[in-house]
């Protein structure tokens, strides 16, 4: 089975290069790549165009602002696959991270995954190269302290399980006990269900709550269901300093309130 792995980006292109390098290491091969790019960087299209031995796609659109819906809209109409994987362009993942997002996909079903946040220092260490992802995973445990110094968020996320592994069984069942919720960053579905729903609302022109939490929703009310992924396909967010912002946070919020009766949006793949 073929899936697509749509990739957010914005300007990062070093980030973006250690993500294709762990994609050329996956253990599941069977996969193009969509570069949904918000903006129209001459470093970030440089470097896509020296990519090599990898099926890319790159979408962009003029930088005016945050505008992530749109390209995620056009990135699902583009995907040639039926299965559709999204991660951010600062989130790297482990070698077996496809692998485990076809073994657990199921019809109706998204995957809901999370992410290990080391701070700068393991950050620059991958952004530099001084050490690779498959070292930073294969160390994750023995580095348990020097990570912990180096103030990682998430720790428990970058464990990973093998799947018939007492542990790896232990985790599954916790995980179908606890409900799950999708993390914009890291998730997978049928592009099906997307289109059924009209993909992102693009009337949502602010982080926070528009690519996750109102695409949950409306995919809950037409059965979806949510299911956990953690700790069998993982993966790395790289250090950046966060800008949470109440003000946007309550916008966003306010946008979506006001749709609460509204399931497949108007101004989505399709302008209803």
């Amino acid at each position: 089975m073929k899936v697509s792995i749509i990739i957010a980006v914005y300007k990062d292109y070093e980030a973006l290069d250690l993500i294709i390098q762990a994609l050329k290491l996956q253990t599941y091969q069977n996969f193009e790549v969509v570069i949904a790019e918000d903006g129209n960087d001459l470093k970030m299209n440089n470097y896509i165009k020296s990519i090599k031995n990898i099926s890319i796609q790159h979408l962009s659109q003029e930088d005016n602002g945050w505008r992530k819906n749109i390209m995620l809209n056009r990135a699902i109409t583009s995907a040639t696959s039926e299965y559709l994987i999204f991660i951010d362009g600062d989130c790297v993942p482990h070698n077996k991270f496809i692998e485990e997002h076809v073994r657990l996909k199921e019809d109706h079903t998204v995957l809901c995954g999370r992410r290990t946040e080391p701070g700068e220092y393991f950050s620059n260490l991958l952004r530099t190269k001084q050490i690779s992802i498959e070292e930073f995973f294969t160390n994750y445990l023995k580095n348990y302290f020097k990570l912990k110094k180096d103030n990682i968020r998430h720790y428990e996320d970058g464990i990973h399980c093998a799947y018939k592994s007492l542990l790896g069984k232990l985790i599954d069942m916790k995980g179908k006990r606890k409900e799950a919720h999708i993390v914009g960053c890291h998730w997978s579905c049928n592009k099906n269900d997307l289109i059924k729903i009209n993909g992102f609302d693009e009337d949502f022109k602010l982080p926070t709550t528009g690519e996750d939490t109102d695409i949950e929703r409306r995919l809950r009310h037409f059965g979806v269901k949510m299911k956990s992924c953690r700790n069998f396909a993982i993966l790395t967010h790289l250090y950046h300093k966060k800008n949470f912002n109440p003000e946007i946070s309550a916008q966003t919020l306010n946008i979506m309130n006001n749709k609460l009766d509204q399931f497949i949006c108007k101004n989505g793949i399709n302008k209803l």
